[in-house]
């Protein structure tokens, strides 16, 4: 049975606040006429030398219709482009916004991380590299290979990552501790995503890990807290350094 991680002990952690975290994006996303025609021209560039598309000005209504189901004008593919782009620019701008959330409330942890601790999750880590690199039939020398890294650039970035997602963890749980945050046993699979809830439930339940998944659904329930409510100031309003 595999021993697991030391965990970190809380009272040795305090945060320097509990009030919403203030962050500096920049403005949400809004694809202009010149990135839809971008995304057109690509219909341009693959045309063929026998096709009479030479230009975004050639693409008309009717070779709409030849082209697209349910879409009969250009004005449609353009508004469905721009959908497209601002959604996937939403995308970007939100996970953003969850990693300067999670930044900004790093920056309040008080307290020294335990090296035992590291120690022990850097080696967790390292097992879980090669476990997910052997499901999908890769090696981790391939992967550095990829990634264009070398082994001292990936145990830094590793120990970076480590040491991150440990003091979130002991910021979260400040943050539980002084909100008072619960997840019931009913409300577990709202916070931790999975196919099948009931398999899900019946296994954490069967494995003695129920207070494992209430306290990671907590973590789950009171970060999305923290990006609902924080103070979001844009890049263009905010004073220069």
């Amino acid at each position: 049975m595999q021993e697991s991680t030391p965990q970190l002990d809380l009272s040795a952690f305090a945060l320097s606040s509990h009030d919403s975290v203030h962050i500096v994006m920049p403005p949400q996303p809004v694809a202009t006429d010149d990135d839809i025609d971008a995304q057109l021209f690509v219909y341009v560039a693959s045309a063929t030398n026998h096709s009479p598309i030479r230009s975004i000005g050639d693409l008309t209504d009717e070779w709409v219709k030849s082209q697209f189901d349910g879409i009969s004008t250009m004005a449609e593919l353009r508004a469905g482009i721009k959908q497209d782009l601002e959604r996937q620019g939403m995308v970007a701008w939100n996970n953003t916004k969850f990693q300067k959330c999670s930044d900004a409330l790093v920056a309040r942890l008080e307290g020294e991380l335990p090296a035992d601790v590291v120690a022990a999750n850097i080696e967790a880590s390292h097992a879980q590299y090669e476990q997910r690199l052997k499901s999908f039939g890769s090696t981790k020398e391939r992967y550095l290979r990829e990634e264009h890294l070398t082994p001292e650039q990936f145990e830094e970035k590793l120990r970076d990552d480590v040491v991150f997602q440990l003091k979130l963890n002991a910021a979260l749980d400040k943050m539980i501790e002084a909100t008072g945050t619960e997840v019931t046993p009913s409300e577990l699979t709202e916070y931790l995503s999975t196919d099948d809830p009931d398999a899900f439930l019946a296994e954490i339940e069967a494995n003695g890990r129920m207070a494992d998944a209430q306290r990671a659904a907590a973590r789950v329930k009171v970060m999305r807290s923290v990006v609902d409510t924080a103070v979001v100031e844009t890049e263009d309003d905010a004073p220069a350094a």
